[in-house]
């Protein structure tokens, strides 16, 4: 997180969005994802929803699921596309992120 002159925080990853591999289905969803959740601890005080977010990027990555980035021998990489679906099916598991769905009903 940094925080602008006024004090408002911005949320992303520390290495960036990686522009230079847009369009090509490679890059790491995970820092992102994770910079979500600590908006949502932070700026909105909804710990529970943010929990669940680092639980099922947690779940996926221990399941050896992974860009070609930070696979393992053995394991096959997934596009950045398969490895964000995996990540949205273990937060449908968690109805807590109902909460954050409802927000913006």
């Amino acid at each position: 997180c940094s925080l602008s002159a006024i004090g408002l925080p911005l949320y992303d990853p520390v290495h960036g969005s990686a522009p230079d591999l847009a369009g090509e289905d490679k890059a790491i969803p995970v820092a992102m994802i994770l910079s979500a959740a600590m908006m949502l601890r932070h700026s909105f005080q909804m710990e529970e929803e943010a929990e669940v977010i680092e639980n099922a990027v947690k779940h996926v990555l221990d399941s050896g699921k992974r860009t070609a980035d930070l696979t393992r021998k053995g394991e096959t990489p997934l596009s950045t596309t398969k490895l964000v679906e995996e990540i949205k099916a273990a937060l449908a598991d968690d109805h807590a992120i109902l909460n954050i769905m409802e927000a913006y009903a």
